[in-house]
C-alpha cells in the first residue's frame, strides 16, 4: 500500500470508484516515470462481464477531475485467463507490489503462485508464434493469388494479414483488441497505446487516406458483394504497407520482451503431474467420509436390484473464513465422487434421473457410470486399461451387493502392446484434427453471423478432444457422447479440466451448463441465449483446453 502515500489523490479516487462499483482489485502502473498519465488497472467483478463496455465510460467520468490517471478495466476472471495464456502486460501490471486496493474478504489472486516470469514469457512467445503462423498463411495467400492474377482474392488475403497483425499487437500491448475489421480503427488504436508504433499510415496524408479507404472497401466488397475489382498498382502500394507493418510488429515484440523485467526470482520446485501418463488410478481410503457413505446408502435404497459400487475418482474443494468475528468462522468443503455402478441388468436410465436427486439431497457432486457385469467382463476380455485398473484397486470397492469376486482379468493387466499404443495415438491425432477443425470453424464466424453456431462448434471441438484423451490414455469409449458426460470424466483423471471450467459457484455452474447443453438447446429448442461476450469467453476456454490436451499427449510420449 506504499503507493497510496506517494501518489496524490489516490485515496479519493479509490473511494469514489469502489463506493459506486463492484471492484475486485486495483493496480497502479507508473513505469518509474515523472510524465503523466499513470495507469489504473481495474479488475471489476465478474458480474460486469456483459456490461463492461457500458461500465468503463462511467468509471472514467467518475475520476474526470484527475486527468493524471488513465483507466484500463478488465473483468477479473478474464484478466486471470489472459495471464495464464501468457499476456506480459497483465502479468507485470498485476504484481503484488503494484496492488493499491483489494475488495474486503476477497480471495481472488490473478497470478498463480507457481506462475513465474519465465513461464509467462514462454507462453507469450508461443502465442506470438501461433498468431504469426496465421498471419503468414494469409500473407502467402496474398502472394499466391497475386501471381495468379486473382487480385480480388489477393486483396482480401492482404487485408486479413494486416488486420490480424494489428489485433495481435493490441493484445500484446494492452490485452485488449478492437472488435472491428476497420484497419483505420486498428491503426488509430495502436497509435494511441504504443509509443514505438511506426505510424504505418499517416491519416493526414492524402495517399494514405485513400489506401485506408480502399482497405475498408476490400473487406466489405469481397465478403458481401459478388464482384470487386482492384488495380495491381494499388495492391503493390498496399503490399508495401503490409510489409512495413510486419517489420514494425517484430520490432515492437522484441522491444516488449526486453522491456519487461522479471518481477521475482523465487525458485518454485513444483511438478506438473498432468504431463505424465496416469499409469494407475489411485484411490485413498474414504471409510470415514459421511457424504460418500450417505451416497452409497441412497443408491442401495433407490435401486431395487443388487449392485456393486466402485469409487474411481474423488476431489474436494475447500473454502474457509476465519476472523475475529467467531460467528463468521466457518468452513465449506465441496465433494466430488466418481462411482462405477455394476448391475445384472441395464439401469442407466434409472441412474441418470437418480444422480441429480442424490446430488441435491446430500449437497455433493456425484458422477455415475453404469455397466452390467456382462458388459464389464467383455471389456476385461479386451484388456481395457480403465476397467482393469478400477477393478484391481483394493480400496475402490465400496459396496458388494453383487458377486464381484469372479472377474476374469486379461493376462496383460491393461498394458497395451506398442502396436496398440500406436493405433491409439493415430486415433488421437484424428480426434485432434477434428477438434481443430471445429475450433477454426468457430473462429471464422464473426459478428455478422449467428453467435450460437460459433459456440456450438467450440462445444464439438472440446467433445472430440475429450473422446481422444479417454481413448488414448484409458482405452475407454464412453456410452454417452455429450460434452457434459465427457467433461466430467476428464475431470476425474486430470486437473486442468477442473481449472478451465471450475464449478465452485452458481455462476460457474450456469456458464458450464449453458456451454455443454448448447447442442441440445439448438437441436431441440432451435435457440440458445448466448451473447458475443460469452462466446469469446468460451472461445478462450476452448483454445486453452485443446492446448492443454496437446501438451498432455506430447509430454507423455516425448521420449518415445
Amino acid at each position: 500500500m506504499e503507493q497510496l502515500k506517494n501518489q496524490e489523490n489516490l485515496e479519493k479516487i479509490i473511494s469514489q470508484i469502489t463506493s459506486k462499483y463492484n471492484i475486485e482489485q486495483i493496480y497502479l502502473n507508473t513505469y518509474n516515470r515523472d510524465n503523466l498519465p499513470h495507469e489504473l488497472i481495474i479488475l471489476v467483478s465478474n458480474k460486469y462481464v456483459k456490461t463492461l463496455g457500458d461500465l468503463v465510460p462511467k468509471i472514467v467520468n467518475t475520476i474526470k477531475e484527475y486527468p493524471q490517471y488513465k483507466v484500463i478495466c478488465y473483468v477479473a476472471f478474464q484478466a486471470k485467463d489472459k495471464i495464464r495464456e501468457g499476456n506480459l502486460f497483465l502479468f507485470t501490471s498485476c504484481q503484488p507490489q503494484k496492488l493499491i486496493y483489494t475488495k474486503e474478504n476477497s480471495e481472488f489472486v490473478p497470478i498463480p503462485e507457481n506462475f513465474d516470469f519465465t513461464k509467462c514469457k514462454g507462453l507469450a512467445i508461443d502465442l506470438k508464434n501461433r498468431e504469426q503462423q496465421k498471419i503468414d498463411e494469409f500473407k502467402e495467400g496474398y502472394y499466391h493469388f497475386s501471381e495468379k492474377g486473382k487480385y480480388s482474392l489477393a486483396s482480401f488475403m492482404l487485408h486479413q494479414a494486416i488486420e490480424l497483425t494489428y489485433r495481435y499487437l493490441e493484445l500484446l500491448l494492452i490485452a485488449k483488441e478492437r472488435v472491428t475489421h476497420s484497419i483505420r480503427c486498428h491503426h488509430l488504436y495502436v497509435k494511441e497505446i504504443s509509443s514505438i508504433y511506426a505510424d504505418v499510415f499517416d491519416e493526414d496524408d492524402h495517399d494514405d487516406i485513400v489506401l485506408l479507404q480502399i482497405l475498408e472497401d476490400i473487406y466489405r466488397s469481397t465478403r458481401y458483394e459478388d464482384h470487386f475489382e482492384i488495380a495491381p498498382e494499388m495492391l503493390k502500394r498496399l503490399e508495401a504497407k503490409m510489409e512495413a507493418l510486419h517489420l514494425n510488429a517484430e520490432q515492437i515484440f522484441s522491444h516488449v520482451l526486453q522491456s519487461f523485467e522479471q518481477p521475482y526470482t523465487e525458485n518454485h520446485n513444483l511438478i506438473d503431474q498432468e504431463h505424465y501418463l496416469p499409469r494407475e488410478i489411485k484411490i485413498s481410503k474414504l471409510d470415514d467420509n459421511a457424504c460418500l457413505k450417505d451416497a452409497v446408502e441412497q443408491l442401495k435404497l433407490s435401486i431395487s436390484e443388487p449392485i456393486a459400487v466402485y469409487l474411481f475418482g474423488h476431489r474436494a474443494r475447500s473454502f474457509f473464513i476465519e476472523g475475529i468475528n467467531e460467528r463468521e468462522t466457518i468452513g465449506i468443503c465441496d465433494y466430488y465422487f466418481d462411482l462405477l455402478i455394476v448391475s445384472e441388468t441395464d439401469i442407466r436410465e434409472q441412474l441418470s434421473s437418480l444422480q441429480p436427486f442424490i446430488n441435491e439431497r446430500i449437497g455433493i457432486s456425484l458422477f455415475l457410470l453404469s455397466f452390467t457385469k456382462v458388459q464389464i467382463q467383455k471389456e476385461l476380455d479386451k484388456n481395457s486399461p480403465f476397467f482393469q485398473r478400477v477393478l484391481c484397486e483394493n480400496e475402490a470397492l465400496l459396496h458388494a451387493g453383487l458377486e464381484v469376486s469372479d472377474w476374469h482379468f486379461h493376462e496383460s493387466k491393461g498394458m497395451r502392446t506398442k502396436q496398440e499404443v500406436e493405433t491409439a495415438r493415430t486415433k488421437w491425432y484424428q480426434r485432434k484434427d477434428n477438434a481443430n477443425g471445429f475450433l477454426h470453424g468457430g473462429n471464422a464466424i464473426d459478428n455478422s453471423e449467428e453467435v450460437v453456431i460459433k459456440v456450438l462448434l467450440y462445444n464439438q471441438a472440446m467433445e472430440q478432444a475429450c473422446l481422444g484423451l479417454l481413448e488414448l490414455f484409458y482405452g475407454y469409449t464412453p456410452y454417452q457422447h455429450n460434452l457434459h458426460h465427457l467433461y466430467d470424466l476428464c475431470c476425474s483423471f486430470w486437473y486442468f479440466p477442473n481449472d478451465i471450467f471450475p464449478r465452485a459457484t452458481e455462476e460457474d455452474k450456469r456458464l458450464f451448463k449453458e456451454f455443454v447443453h448448447v447442442v441440445k438447446n439448438v437441436r431441440y429448442k432451435g435457440l440458445s441465449y448466448i451473447d458475443w461476450d460469452e462466446a469469446y469467453r468460451y472461445e478462450a476456454r476452448c483454445e486453452r483446453f485443446l492446448e492443454e490436451c496437446i501438451k498432455l499427449v506430447q509430454g507423455t510420449f516425448s521420449n518415445e
